[in-house]
């Protein structure tokens, strides 16, 4: 079979089991064991993707965001830094309007809100994907990349749904059904990212791939899909002396993080020189990050690093 003829084209009906997929990409095992191999498998492409949490995925994940924000400025944000607790492999991204109108809700009822699922990159869709297609990790059924209504940054799975319910239809979310804990915002300002997130892996692909270009088009045809299997899952430009640095139990510690903190000083950035990466180093990437029109997660990946002048 040819690269360019790798997938058909499928129902974008599909309602995901978002429950049981959760419980896998959450699992704390699956998730140490994704961020363990991200760090063993460099050069590892996503067609073999090893595990079962996409949280392996998260190197590439981080510059597809980051390209998608660069494309068109704001378009995801992070709601980390509202009343919730993130499941540990959630990418915490909702477009903007949705954002403010989960802040809402969350203010409504003042409670923690437990988020196990929000924005899903197109990766991470395909990594699902080729799982339910090899019969692989118990996923019964997932949406063809670019269809899944994880990647409009537009919705979210949610402990306590029912309780949850009438606070997050007050303030403009609907629930899914036949999904129990999946919301959708339905209320005003949103867009349609998909083509956005297609277009920003395209264009990475053929930054790195110049003897083998694709089109920059948005369209998550036959061409774009074949490549994005054979995407390195640490992310393009990533070797083992450049791992992603993130916030992490045990924290991550050596000479990478220290030199990461260095930078930040002569960036005007307070942060403490001890190598150890620990809550004031995310602080202090976070703010480098905003000040530089990156998305502010506290994650060191490439854009990160050149914008240090690593």
């Amino acid at each position: 079979m040819s690269q360019d003829t790798y997938l058909e084209q499928e129902s974008t009906e599909t309602i995901e089991p978002c429950e049981e997929i959760n419980e896998i990409n959450n699992d704390p095992e699956e998730v140490s064991r994704a961020h363990s191999g991200a760090t063993r498998s460099f050069g590892t492409k996503v067609q073999q993707a090893p595990g079962c949490s996409t949280a392996i995925l998260s190197g590439l994940s981080k510059q597809i965001i980051d390209e998608m924000n660069n494309i068109e400025p704001g378009c995801l944000v992070s709601f980390a830094d509202l009343n919730v607790q993130n499941g540990a492999a959630v990418n915490p991204f909702l477009q903007p309007k949705a954002k403010a109108a989960l802040a809402r809700a969350i203010a409504d009822r003042g409670r923690t809100l437990v988020v196990n699922s929000a924005y899903r990159t197109l990766p991470q869709q395909l990594m699902l994907y080729n799982q339910y297609k090899s019969g692989r990790c118990g996923i019964a059924i997932a949406a063809r990349p670019s269809t899944s209504n994880h990647e409009d940054g537009l919705a979210l799975d949610v402990e306590d749904p029912r309780g949850w319910e009438p606070y997050f239809i007050r303030h403009g979310w609907r629930p899914l059904r036949g999904d129990p804990p999946h919301f959708d915002y339905t209320g005003g300002g949103r867009s349609d990212i998909s083509n956005i997130a297609v277009k920003a892996f395209q264009r990475l692909w053929n930054r790195y791939n110049s003897s083998d270009r694709i089109a920059e088009d948005g369209d998550c045809g036959a061409a774009t899909l074949a490549r994005l299997n054979q995407s390195p899952i640490a992310g393009f430009g990533e070797t083992n002396s450049t791992r992603i640095l993130r916030l992490a139990q045990p924290f991550m510690e050596g000479d990478d993080v220290l030199k990461i903190q260095q930078a930040l000083i002569k960036a005007n950035i307070t942060v403490t020189v001890d190598g150890v990466f620990g809550l004031s180093t995310e602080t202090a990437i976070k703010q480098f990050q905003q000040q530089k029109g990156l998305t502010p997660d506290g994650i060191v990946g490439t854009a990160t690093r050149l914008e240090l002048g690593l």
